[in-house]
């Protein structure tokens, strides 16, 4: 009896160890299938009839009514098809296609991709009150140079306003990396023009109300950045920045942590950032793709 008990007992592991066994890593499916009543799961289409689909899932090939489908969405589309991943460039390009941000509920940034190649960006800050020569303006362009399935290398140069009087010019190299189920950036930065040294002063409703100093001393930066599904859903994600735009002082790091909640076109970032003073200022970003 022991013995029959024993048997039955290693077959049931041993097929059981077939079954994940033959079961495909999440990973490896590139589709978010979304039902027609709103539920979604990961899949890849394998086979089809005039009425059924079959789809291979985490857990087998399921057979569906093609009514109950509504969509079929690449994860390397609106999902994960993204130039930036808080405020940091990846390398990886944004078109087809473009977006539309609100940063701070005050920032508004946008940008649209040239193929698969360049990437143009711009924005400013539209804050009531404010004088125009007092708000912020960018332009940024980024070529994605190389890419392939284990990373993505990008050069990038912006020209960014700190009010009217004080332009400052950077160019970039960046390479973004798939890692696990998260993509991984490294970002090396620097100061082509821009003062070292600059005393700026917001105009509010033509009064001058904030003044001060800013220190620019280095002319090398860095930064690196992640974004990853979170608690193990494809509509939620983790991101992560660190930036320093002088490497000779740590004081200068800035560090980010934000989650993120998103589907095929809306997305919105809520998290904090963490300067060396130390200060937690909370950041918020949203974003409308097309």
């Amino acid at each position: 009896m022991i013995r029959f008990l024993l048997s039955v007992i290693f077959l049931a592991v041993l097929c059981l160890s077939r079954a994940q066994a033959q079961e495909p890593p999440r990973d490896s499916l590139r589709y978010i299938v979304r039902m027609a009543s709103g539920d979604s799961f990961r899949g890849t289409l394998v086979g089809y009839t005039d009425s059924t689909v079959s789809i291979q899932t985490e857990f087998g090939v399921a057979v569906i009514p093609k009514r109950l489908i509504g969509s079929f969405t690449p994860l390397d589309g609106p999902y994960r098809r993204r130039p930036l991943h808080f405020l940091m460039p990846t390398a990886s390009p944004n078109g087809p296609g473009g977006f539309l941000s609100d940063y701070e509920l005050g920032f508004l940034y946008g940008g649209f991709g040239l193929g698969y190649g360049a990437t143009v960006t711009a924005g400013a800050t539209l804050i009531p009150g404010i004088a125009l020569k007092s708000q912020i303006f960018h332009v940024g362009a980024k070529f994605t140079v190389d890419r392939d399935e284990s990373y993505e290398l990008a050069l990038g140069a912006a020209y960014t306003y700190i009010t009217t009087d004080y332009p400052y010019a950077h160019i970039y190299g960046v390479g973004t990396f798939p890692l696990g189920t998260g993509r991984y950036s490294v970002m090396l930065l620097y100061r082509a023009a821009g003062r070292d040294i600059a005393p700026i002063q917001f105009q509010f409703l033509n009064t001058d109300t904030t003044k001060f100093t800013l220190h620019y001393d280095g002319s090398l930066g860095a930064a690196v950045g992640f974004d990853a599904p979170a608690f193990g859903r494809d509509d939620m994600t983790w991101v992560g920045e660190v930036w320093n735009n002088d490497l000779t002082k740590p004081q200068n790091t800035v560090s980010l942590i934000a989650i993120r909640v998103t589907n095929e076109h809306l997305s919105a970032d809520f998290g904090v950032a963490i300067f060396s003073a130390p200060a937690v200022v909370p950041v918020t970003s949203f974003t409308w793709r097309f």
